[in-house]
């Protein structure tokens, strides 16, 4: 059970990754100028799949105990605030790809998954706690950059941006955290 877990840790670490390199070549190309929404709500749907899926993955929670020199996997019930955020701007991408509200949607959606950031980093703290500290910047960043996009201050920049940021930073996180993962189950 232990190293089954651990194995679904590190493979929605690998899906993450993956997600986060799309995310940041569609939010340079948008930024560059090429079809610019319309790469901003592929690059939100795509990140807000990374993200569930690593919500879905960090559902096996890692514990260790110094005092036993043991270690106990669980499964931890109800949803991550990653697995929310992420099925949340999954929805948010695809209306906005339909043209609905396009601009709004997607600066809720940077919202979203800012706040995602910063709350789901709070359950790496015991697993990862070297990369709370970048998520909960990238967190709070993304939450600002959202705020200012859903006022009006050009959004369609914001958002690429907070994309960008939020797909280096998922990039960086998945990538420890599978190596983590798998590092626990070579022990």
């Amino acid at each position: 059970m232990r190293e089954s877990a651990f194995k679904l840790a590190a493979g929605g670490s690998l899906v993450e990754a993956i997600g986060a390199l799309a995310t940041i070549a569609l939010a340079i190309v948008g930024l560059a100028g090429v079809f610019s929404p319309t790469m901003a709500a592929i690059a939100t749907i795509v990140i807000g799949a990374s993200i569930l899926i690593e919500g879905g993955s960090f559902g096996a929670v890692t514990t260790r105990e110094s005092a036993s020199v043991t270690e106990r996997t669980e499964w931890s019930g109800g949803m991550s605030a990653g697995f929310l955020g992420g099925l949340t701007g999954i929805v948010l991408g695809i209306l906005a790809l339909l043209g609905v509200a396009q601009m709004t949607l997607l600066s809720v959606a940077i919202l979203t998954f800012g706040a995602s950031f910063f709350l789901g980093s709070m359950s790496f703290m015991s697993v990862m706690p070297a990369t709370v500290g970048g998520q909960v910047l990238v967190g709070l960043a993304a939450l600002v950059l959202g705020i200012l996009a859903v006022i009006g201050l050009d959004p369609l920049t914001l958002v690429l941006v907070g994309l960008l940021a939020l797909g280096a930073a998922s990039l960086f996180s998945g990538a420890a955290f599978g190596a983590k993962s798998l590092s626990w189950v070579q022990r």
